[in-house]
Formats: structure tokens, C-alpha cells, sequence
């Protein structure tokens, strides 16, 4: 009952624009809020919207003096617990499905010690035509303050039913497998202003029934420039080459994060995909608005 009228009280205090639980606290152990995303490839259409919440296994302070406030779980060492879920709508033209994504995941990192791991599952079921599943591990340790390093794999499984009179005559199943390396670090600049920089190579295998096995290799690079501990810029590139005409291709995205108060922030994410194959290019927008309490 407590946790449920400190979460309204932080929402009243933002919506009002009066100093915020997690201002007057100077800490914070956890965020909720909603998320909404666009995706348009060729003549398809999707969009997805839902909830998520994180829960931090300890205190971070809502008003950092030296850092960015979005650093702030990477320069603490905190680990943590979030989930997602949302309702995506597919149209393909002629056909609109429904269908659903769920996902848990976990982040372990302490401030006594430089080890980090991670791990997490996203599932998705459309009822009857396209189920997913995404599993995801990584392990690394951190070589400095606000530099890491980190080994990550991933696996992506799809199963794919094609009915009619409502029997499933054809089943086929994907599986992409991924292996890299990437690298995090945050730093201060001459003006006092901060960067972060996230980069990393992976190469991933792409399995299909009575196929030979597919191989890429791919690389990106992400800036986030901060002007203020409030506000972030983003930047960023990839590219993915090889043998599955699927993947490859080069991406491009942009985005900005601005905390309105220490407890209330929105992002906004654009991503433009120019597949190698098809010659045409698919767009990606995000937009998230989070509360920390």
C-alpha cells in the first residue's frame, strides 16, 4: 500500500511540476512507465505498446554531481531486474494480425566487485502463424571507473506455421545464433560535458531447415553526448555483411533522452535500416516515458 501511494505521489509531483519523492529522497530504486514503437518495412506496418518496470538492487542517487543522471547505473555498479510487455498490431496490406511480446532480464553488477553478467528471454506469439523467442547472456568486468568490456551472445529461434481451413500444413523453424565483443565507457570532457560511447563486433550464424547454415559478421558504434546531467543526444551506425541476405545491410539511428525532472524523463529513438538486398529501407521509432521512485 506504501509503494502504491509513493508511485501516485510521483506522478502527481511531475504532473504538477513540484519537487518530485525522488528529488527529495536524492535516490531512487526503480522506474516504470510506457513505451510505444512504429516500424515500417516496404508496404508492412507494425506497432507495438506496453508497459515496463526495473527494479535496481540498490539506491542510485537522483541528482549525481560528476556524471549524467542516465549514467548513473553504470558508474554506481548496480545491478538489476526488468520486464516488458506489450500488444503489437501487424499490417501487412491485405492481412492484420494481433499478437503479444513479453520479456524478463537481469543485470548483475556491485560496487565491491568488477564482474558483470547479464541474462534475459523475450518471447513473442502471434496465435497461430509466427512465435519468436530471444535468449540473451553476456559476461564481462569493468577495466576502469567508467570503462567495461564484455563478452555477449544471443539466440533468436522463430517458428513459422502456414495454415488453411483451419489446419497447419507446413512448419518451419529459424534459429540465429550471435557471439561478439563489445565495449562501454563514459567520459568527461575538457568542458565538463560527458560522452559515452558503446561499441562491439559479433558475428552471428543463421540456420534454416534443408539450408546450408548462413554467416555474417557486424559492427556498430553509439555516441550519446551530454550537455547537461539532464540531457543526452544520441548517434550511432552498424553495418552486418555476408552470406544472409536478411541481415545485411547498414543502419543509422538518432535519438534524444531528457529528464523534465530528476524522477520523469522521454526518449525518443529513430533507426533506419537500408537492407543490401532489397535495396529499399525500413524505419523504426521509439518513443518511452519513464518514472523513477
Amino acid at each position: 500500500m506504501k509503494a502504491t501511494t509513493r508511485i501516485a505521489a510521483t506522478f502527481v509531483a511531475v504532473a504538477l511540476g513540484i519537487p518530485s519523492l525522488a528529488l527529495a529522497e536524492e535516490a531512487f530504486q526503480a522506474e516504470a512507465g510506457f513505451s510505444y514503437s512504429y516500424l515500417k518495412s516496404g508496404p508492412a506496418r507494425q506497432t507495438t505498446a506496453g508497459p515496463e518496470a526495473s527494479f535496481f538492487f540498490d539506491k542510485l542517487p537522483a541528482v549525481p554531481k560528476d556524471y549524467p543522471l542516465e549514467q548513473a547505473q553504470f558508474v554506481e555498479r548496480i545491478g538489476s531486474l526488468s520486464a516488458t510487455f506489450g500488444r503489437m498490431t501487424s499490417d501487412l496490406g491485405n492481412t492484420r494480425t494481433k499478437s503479444s511480446m513479453s520479456g524478463v532480464s537481469s543485470e548483475y553488477r556491485r560496487p565491491d566487485t568488477p564482474m558483470i553478467a547479464g541474462a534475459g528471454v523475450l518471447s513473442s506469439y502471434s496465435g497461430n502463424q509466427i512465435d519468436a523467442r530471444l535468449y540473451q547472456a553476456s559476461i564481462g568486468a569493468y577495466v576502469d571507473k567508467t570503462t567495461a568490456l564484455a563478452l555477449d551472445g544471443s539466440r533468436i529461434m522463430t517458428s513459422t506455421k502456414i495454415s488453411s481451413g483451419g489446419s497447419t500444413f507446413s512448419e518451419f523453424t529459424d534459429a540465429f545464433t550471435s557471439v561478439g565483443v563489445s565495449g562501454q565507457h563514459l567520459a568527461r570532457l575538457s568542458s565538463g560535458d560527458h560522452v559515452a560511447f558503446i561499441a562491439g563486433i559479433s558475428r552471428s550464424t543463421h540456420e534454416q531447415e534443408r539450408a546450408a547454415p548462413e554467416k555474417n559478421r557486424s559492427a556498430f558504434l553509439k555516441a550519446t553526448y551530454y550537455p547537461t546531467r539532464m540531457v543526452g543526444l544520441k548517434l550511432g551506425g552498424s553495418f552486418d555483411r555476408g552470406d544472409d541476405s536478411l541481415t545485411a545491410g547498414k543502419t543509422v539511428e538518432a535519438g534524444a533522452k531528457m529528464f523534465l525532472t530528476p524522477a520523469f524523463s522521454l526518449d525518443l529513438d529513430f533507426q533506419r535500416f537500408y537492407a543490401k538486398a532489397r535495396g529499399d529501407s525500413d524505419n523504426f521509432i521509439t518513443i518511452r516515458a519513464l518514472v523513477r521512485f
